[in-house]
């Protein structure tokens, strides 16, 4: 009995000494301060400037600004009666750029073109004339002359046969397409053309009519007898309200 409580004593006395270790003391808390927050520095806006297109300055003469499209035409036909042709040329083209639509611009230039022997570009005025304005009986006379000249007959033909189907009818008008008639070999029409024109005062037409006088054909007529030059009539416009113009 004395040797079990020797055992339990001594197990306490073991017990008892693990019970009083002494505890580890615990580390101490260290609080970190946190760095204050970073301010974002906001970056200043750089507007792009703005480079502003320099257009070209368009050179624009007096007379081009203050001068209507009508003003421009009859002056422009002024000149050209009066043998002024660089005048009349210029005239004529403030008239165009003025009134691009107007029949009347076009066939004034046209006829200014013709007298400075330019008929590559007189031609293509009298098409946009007869284009804008097909019942243009002067737009059409003056485009069949020109294709006189550039030797299309039957061409020529067709515009001065609407030329004279409108008003008015000129004399040179009848003669231009008596010409293009014999130029084809159409002496009975030609002569008809001719008569027309004779009637309505036309000197050259009644020297045409004349000459081929007992003629059939002008083809077997002697080269000597051939018809006189194209005529070159002064186109000069006289148009009547709505036609021409």
């Amino acid at each position: 009995m004395r040797k079990w409580s020797w055992v339990l004593g001594a197990f306490l006395a073991v017990a008892g000494c693990e019970d009083s270790q002494p505890k580890q003391k615990e580390a101490p808390i260290v609080k970190m301060e946190m760095p204050p927050p970073i301010k974002m520095v906001e970056t200043p806006k750089i507007e792009a400037t703005k480079v502003e297109e320099k257009k070209p300055e368009i050179a624009v003469e007096e007379d081009d600004v203050e001068m209507t499209p009508a003003d421009a035409i009859d002056e422009a036909r002024e000149a050209l009666d009066g043998g002024k042709l660089d005048q009349a040329l210029k005239l004529a083209k403030i008239a165009v750029k003025k009134a691009p639509k107007r029949s009347a611009a076009w066939n004034t230039l046209g006829r200014v073109q013709l007298a400075r022997g330019e008929r590559k570009d007189a031609h293509v005025s009298f098409d946009k004339a007869v284009e804008l304005n097909p019942k243009s009986s002067f737009a059409q006379n003056n485009l069949g002359l020109t294709l006189i000249y550039e030797g299309k007959y039957e061409d020529a033909i067709e515009a001065l046969e609407s030329a004279t189907e409108l008003e008015p009818v000129e004399s040179y008008m009848w003669n231009n397409l008596g010409m293009a008639y014999e130029h084809v070999d159409r002496l009975e029409e030609a002569r008809d053309a001719y008569q027309k024109a004779t009637d309505l005062k036309s000197d050259r037409a009644k020297d045409n009519l004349a000459r081929l006088e007992g003629v059939k054909t002008v083809f077997k007529t002697a080269k000597l007898d051939t018809p006189k030059p194209i005529e070159t009539p002064k186109p000069i416009e006289t148009p009547t309200p709505g036609v021409g113009n």
